[in-house]
């Protein structure tokens, strides 16, 4: 009974005040009837209070569970699809490129699960509003990749490649002296989309420029400025004559009114020939499920019948597609593949410039810092003696036979090799190719693709074409194809290519051990401040690789460079500070910005003398005085506290703070 008291006393205290009730207190026995009364009722409400509690945590307890349940389900259908990828589903075509009835292109497409698909994985397929690339469960990954490949392919209906224009003569005539001239080499960029705001274009200029400066017929001007801004290196010419392409993917076209056609008009601006390209094959059988394809011109008619990826696999033997993966599979992964996708493959298209009697492919992150002339002389003109050209030192370099031409040259990327071991399979690097060009290697290369022999492991890892060359960034298109191509199935006598120093050619400043950070890193300067230190393994599966410690080499010693781990110009880099790879990576940036005020200092001066000579140029140039202001405004904007490295161009770190060059002025024309 005191108990059962002291508890009511406990709900007087709490909800009634002593002022309001002045003989009230907790120790007081006598409790009216009135106050009892208003004790149960606070009770009551108390009690319903804590019961209203109970009944709002035990709905939050199943809402949560619910929520548990539902993730729990949508993480075992994304499991389910992806394990169940290789189910086939229907066929855009089947062997005999049959012509399903188009649709509209603002309307999914109806897939036939009942098409070549066995009927005992249909009963296990993930319920049908879920996604995946070959299964009705996620099928919307796999029409997106057949729509894209489909218009790709349309666009050739009614357009064909463009031709390479002649070249200049070998001649020039000086009164009675004729003078020969040396040959002309192509220098090859490639566009697959059009992203000028990153500032590609405006290393698409500098890369031009570096070329000018290092080729035949440069002399540096009497530039007035100051000489903080000089580069430091090369631009004394060189023996041979260049000229710029640019492989333009049909999405990326000149033609094109909207914006994605502005990074290839000014390219064509700056003096690049722009050559529209198909890939050697299409990626998709050609039919028309979105697109009319009766009809067309005799490229297109060519182009359609030639067959597409795969058509020509084996159906048996160690490279045949297993019947438990889909047919599709390897198209989707390639369109998925790398930076690009399919479009990769463009960069092929180096192959073909047979007017060339060499054709070097970049990355337009590139820079050249002296001229290519030992490399070119190697590959033109054969020596009985061993060439002075800076080999590489991996495992899988082999010496050249240097009495014949040099028909490619490449430098390997062993920062894509997960496993170092000496027979690990490495890619070549995509940035960075120099080839004799030939249609038959081109025809070689088409007939790799149509045969598609790329192979999967039972778990769906990469083995690689012809089950060799995988499992790296890149290896579905250009890095795993050329390798294949070089190693594997061009003919014994066919090819004499050779693998360069990659701390001199495409020089990238990488640090040639595994780092314990998840991600190649440079060499920590302080190991326990970043946080990440060097192992002892070395990534091209050597015990000893430091004859390529390619972060430390001076850019004095490097003929061209790819702006990879030293981060883009336009990215305004600090390089890569607290490592050893930090006064390299400033060198190099440092460099590519110097180049620049030179290619302005240029404009400037072809903007003078077009206005006063005669002899009009038919060159870009800053010449009209809003133009020069702009540039010389930019100039002088200062950037106080950044480093010397920048040469002022970064009003701070990271892409926002960098300054984009001002667009030169067009041609004069009459």
């Amino acid at each position: 009974m005191h108990q059962r008291r002291k508890a009511t006393d406990d709900h007087i205290i709490i909800d009634t005040s002593p002022s309001h009730h002045p003989q009230s207190t907790a120790h007081d026995s006598r409790l009216s009837p009135s106050t009892i009364s208003n004790s149960r009722t606070v009770s009551s409400r108390t009690n319903s209070s804590n019961n209203n509690g109970y009944h709002h945590r035990h709905r939050f307890d199943v809402l949560t569970y619910l929520i548990f349940l539902f993730l729990l389900l949508m993480i075992s259908i994304e499991m389910l699809a992806y394990r169940s990828l290789n189910v086939v589903v229907a066929n855009t075509a089947d062997d005999n490129h049959s012509q399903p009835s188009p649709i509209s292109d603002n309307s999914r497409p109806k897939i036939d699960v009942n098409a070549n698909t066995d009927p005992s994985l249909l009963s296990k397929q993930p319920p049908k509003k879920t996604v995946s690339p070959t299964t009705p469960a996620k099928a919307f990954r796999l029409q997106s990749a057949i729509r894209a490949s489909h218009k790709n392919s349309h666009y050739w209906k009614t357009h064909t490649p463009d031709e390479v224009p002649p070249l200049p003569s070998d001649e020039q005539h000086d009164g009675n002296d004729t003078l020969t001239l040396p040959p002309v080499i192509a220098y090859v960029v490639t566009l697959t989309k059009c992203t000028k705001k990153s500032g590609g274009m405006d290393g698409a200029a500098v890369l031009m420029h570096s070329v000018r400066r290092n080729s035949y017929g440069w002399t540096r001007p009497p530039f007035d400025v100051d000489e903080r801004y000089h580069p430091h290196y090369g631009g004394r010419g060189g023996k041979y004559r260049y000229r710029m392409y640019a492989i333009v993917d049909p999405e990326a076209s000149p033609d094109d009114a909207s914006s994605k056609g502005d990074c290839a008009r000014f390219l064509r601006k700056l003096g690049y020939v722009i050559l529209h390209r198909a890939p050697l094959v299409p990626l998709f059988p050609i039919t028309s499920e979105y697109y009319d394809m009766s009809g067309g011109n005799d490229f297109f008619q060519s182009y359609k019948n030639s067959g597409y990826l795969g058509s020509q696999r084996s159906t048996s033997g160690p490279l045949a597609r297993p019947a438990d993966e889909a047919e599709h599979r390897l198209r989707v992964m390639m369109h998925n593949d790398g930076c690009c996708g399919y479009t990769e493959t463009l960069k092929l298209h180096v192959y073909g410039l047979v007017n060339h009697p060499i054709a070097v492919h970049l990355d337009l992150d590139s820079l050249l810092l002296r001229p290519m002339d030992d490399l070119f002389d190697a590959m033109l003109a054969p020596k009985t003696s061993e060439n002075p050209l800076p080999l590489a030192r991996g495992p899988k370099t082999k010496t050249p036979d240097y009495t014949i031409p040099i028909d490619a040259a490449f430098t390997r990327d062993y920062n894509q090799v997960n496993d170092p071991k000496p027979e690990a399979q490495v890619g070549y690097q995509g940035g960075f190719l120099a080839v004799k060009p030939s249609l038959e290697v081109l025809e070689r290369y088409k007939q790799i693709l149509q045969k598609g022999e790329f192979v999967l492991t039972p778990n769906w890892q990469e083995r690689g074409w012809g089950g060799k060359f995988g499992a790296f960034y890149g290896s579905l298109t250009f890095q795993g194809l050329v390798p294949y191509y070089y190693e594997v199935v061009a003919p014994e006598h066919a090819h004499n290519e050779m693998e360069l120093d990659r701390c001199v050619f495409n020089q990238m400043a990488d640090n040639p051990r595994k780092s314990t950070y998840k991600f190649p890193r440079a060499t920590p300067l302080d190991a326990k401040k970043m946080g990440f230190r060097d192992t002892k393994r070395c990534r091209d599966g050597r015990k000893d690789c430091s004859d390529t410690d390619c972060q430390r080499v001076h850019p004095k010693d490097t003929v061209t460079t790819h702006f990879t781990f030293c981060k883009k110009p336009w990215d305004c880099s600090e390089g890569l500070p607290g490592t050893v790879a930090d006064p390299t990576c400033k060198g190099l940036l440092r460099e590519w910005y110097a180049i620049r005020r030179e290619l302005e200092d240029y404009w400037m001066m072809l903007g003078e003398t077009s206005t006063t000579s005669a002899n009009k140029s038919n060159e870009i140039s800053y010449r009209e005085s809003e133009t020069i202001s702009n540039v010389r405004r930019q100039r002088d904007n200062k950037s106080e506290g950044m480093s010397e490295h920048y040469l002022d161009y970064c009003t701070k770190e990271g892409g926002q703070g960098y300054m984009s060059m001002v667009e030169p002025d067009g041609p004069i024309t009459d």
